[in-house]
């Protein structure tokens, strides 16, 4: 990975970056972690939360300090960063209020390339989640939830990991949901327009990560069914605001 958005190419002091593999430095780098890591570590074994992102967060500095770095490239062929200015400005929207221990009134659909840190921030908004008192989802992608929701409907009493009922999961304050690899993508749009329906019945904001455009995602939805999320409505949990960054050149 030539940029890390997560560690800024510089590793974290006492654990391995989750998102480049990026060794420990013990070097004096000003994150913004949880001054007691291990009542995270205890909250999180329901949204099952893997070791290697508990107690890291989401942290826009670090992106706009690597990303400035390749601004010069950039700018030599004409182009600035005005877009992804817009980006971290919508997900810092999101992340703060989960830094005040709310919860978000509206579904998000966060697209941007592989690399930008979309996992590091699903799991930060989780954990503070978690750490605010509200019922967090596991993140499954796509494939993922549509084996839950085939399981669920021939066994009521089917758990996600023998832990997590499909209703508790439906039922909890946070969801993210990641669009999973290029040859299944075609098949996500019909999941997550269940996912949202079936949340926001219950006024409850579900956020889908991707790497790639919704219409590469509804490139084989031939009843037009997947147009849920581009619809402008006042039901904000059912069709999701577009955060979105793409990379130019």
């Amino acid at each position: 990975m030539e940029h890390c958005f997560t560690c800024g190419n510089k590793g974290f002091p006492d654990k391995i970056c989750p998102e480049c593999g990026r060794e420990p430095t013990r070097s004096s780098l000003n994150l913004d972690r949880h001054p007691n890591v291990e009542n995270f570590i205890r909250k999180t074994s329901w949204s099952m939360i893997p070791a290697k992102y508990q107690g890291i967060f989401w942290n826009r500095e670090i992106l706009e300090r690597e990303y400035s770095a390749k601004l010069s490239k950039y700018n030599e062929l004409g182009y600035d960063d005005k877009l992804f200015i817009k980006y971290l400005d919508q997900l810092e929207k999101i992340n703060n209020i989960f830094v005040e221990k709310l919860l978000p009134q509206k579904s998000a659909f966060i697209i941007a390339p592989a690399g930008y840190s979309k996992m590091t921030f699903a799991y930060s908004c989780m954990q503070r989640a978690l750490d605010a008192g509200f019922s967090v989802a596991p993140l499954l992608d796509t494939v993922e939830l549509k084996r839950v929701l085939v399981l669920a409907s021939e066994n009521v009493h089917y758990k996600i990991d023998g832990r997590i009922s499909y209703d508790d999961y439906i039922m909890a304050d946070i969801c993210f949901v990641t669009v999973t690899k290029l040859y299944t993508r075609t098949e996500a749009y019909q999941v997550i327009q269940e996912l949202l329906d079936r949340r926001s019945r219950r006024g409850l904001c579900t956020f889908v990560l991707s790497r790639f455009s919704l219409n590469e995602i509804a490139k084989e939805d031939k009843r037009h069914s997947f147009e849920v999320v581009k619809r402008i409505s006042d039901d904000s949990y059912k069709y999701p605001a577009i955060i979105s960054y793409a990379e130019r050149g």
